[in-house]
């Protein structure tokens, strides 16, 4: 009976005789389930770029969690930080400085944040050293200097090039007192893809302290890399109650936190909306099958008369608006997942053809359109159209198993 009622559905679909109008809102509907799934395909595809990015680019630069002096520095790093690389979750540990300076080349100048590292220790908690673009990234003496990518653009140098590093020096009051000039060696070129190439300079930690005259011996604070990222406000209170040094605890849901929650938030308003999207384009369906109904009224009654079931009629008028929902529905999902595998070069060629990139990554944390393409995405978005275009198809089936044989032959 199935096969039969898809035969009569394939019929009554293919029917050039049928009102133009009817075809018309039948592939409106086809064409709104199309645009709506694969819509949401992209959409989430690109937002699942955008957290993986987050993850594997942002998040394996930037530290996890940082315990940081509240006041006169921490000593004894060495054996502090071993201590803490035996707490359950602690990846790597690492000490750093950082200050607010200013780097200037020639008539340029250009504000950064100032981070002294230890190099051994940072390799540890960083893959910052992985981004190299230019020249190497194997010591880092007193002289030398790491630029972000951005900053190097700015200041226009190259490594090799001299640049002069402008410090503070504040009284004992907070004021400024006067600022140290040092010349430094840029001896490579970091290029993360976002915000950090144009605001992070790196520095020798002990180089750092003599420029801001720190206590021998002595760091700002330690930077942590954990073995699970979403554990960080966490760990940053366990770590804290482990240190014996009085220290502010900061993690990258502080800093970086509003990222990953606009991700999220943005995933699930475009969920929301699309599937209402789809929603709406399935509505057309019901016009589509109560017209078809009232054109089909003496076909039905002529099967019914010869014995047909209404459940029979039921199902053929369920096939036949579901046809729309399912023709859309593989459309959209062909349609999706070809762009959602090539919206990076996509997006690539546009930028090109503007000559800007769409997103400036002086102010966003990437430069360029990433996507991933989740299976379960996929399926769930097909699995909502169609189960939508079905419940569409209930009301108006249900009406044509209503009709009155005798009422709609009686006026042929």
């Amino acid at each position: 009976m199935l096969k039969l009622a898809w035969q009569f559905a394939k019929r009554y679909r293919s029917n050039t005789q049928s009102s133009g109008f009817i075809r018309f809102i039948s592939a409106s509907s086809t064409l709104g389930i199309t645009l709506g799934v694969a819509i949401l395909i992209v959409a989430l595809s690109v937002m699942n770029g955008f957290e993986q990015v987050l993850k594997q680019r942002l998040l394996s630069v930037i530290p996890h969690v940082e315990l940081e002096a509240v006041s006169e520095g921490l000593t004894d790093w060495q054996a502090k930080i071993s201590y803490f690389n035996t707490i359950k979750g602690v990846a790597a540990g690492a000490p750093y400085i950082k200050t607010q300076g200013m780097l200037r080349q020639g008539q340029t100048v250009k504000a950064a944040e100032v981070r002294g590292i230890a190099l051994d220790y940072e390799q540890r908690i960083s893959d910052f050293a992985n981004y190299v673009v230019a020249g190497q990234l194997t010591t880092l003496t007193a002289t030398d200097i790491v630029l972000g990518k951005g900053i190097a653009e700015a200041l226009q140098v190259q490594v090799g090039d001299s640049v002069q590093l402008l410090l503070p020096t504040l009284a004992d009051d907070g004021r400024l007192a006067s600022y140290n000039n040092v010349g430094l060696t840029v001896t490579a070129i970091v290029s993360v893809g976002g915000q950090l190439d144009y605001s992070q300079a790196w520095l020798d930690i002990a180089a750092l302290a003599q420029l801001l005259h720190y206590p021998e011996a002595r760091v700002q604070g330690f930077a942590f890399r954990l073995n699970d990222i979403f554990s960080a406000p966490e760990m940053a209170v366990e770590l804290g109650r482990h240190s014996t040094d009085y220290v502010y605890l900061l993690d990258w849901f502080r800093s970086q936190g509003h990222v990953y929650q606009d991700i999220q938030m943005v995933r699930t308003i475009l969920y929301l909306v699309l599937a209402l999207v789809i929603a709406v384009a399935c509505f057309n369906i019901v016009a589509t099958l109560v017209m078809a109904v009232r054109e089909k009224q003496s076909d039905i009654a002529i099967l019914l008369t010869m014995g047909m079931p209404k459940r029979s009629i039921i199902v053929i008028f369920v096939c036949l608006g579901w046809l729309n929902g399912l023709i859309g529905t593989v459309l959209g999902a062909i349609i999706g997942v070809l762009l959602a595998v090539n919206i990076e070069p996509i997006f690539a060629a546009i930028s090109k053809v503007l000559g800007h990139a769409i997103l400036d990554p002086s102010i966003y944390f990437v430069n360029f359109i990433p996507s991933v393409l989740h299976l379960n995405d996929v399926v769930i978005t097909c699995l909502v159209a169609l189960m939508m275009s079905l419940i569409a198809t209930l009301y108006p089936a249900m009406r044509a198993s209503k009709v009155q044989p005798a009422a709609v032959l009686g006026q042929k």
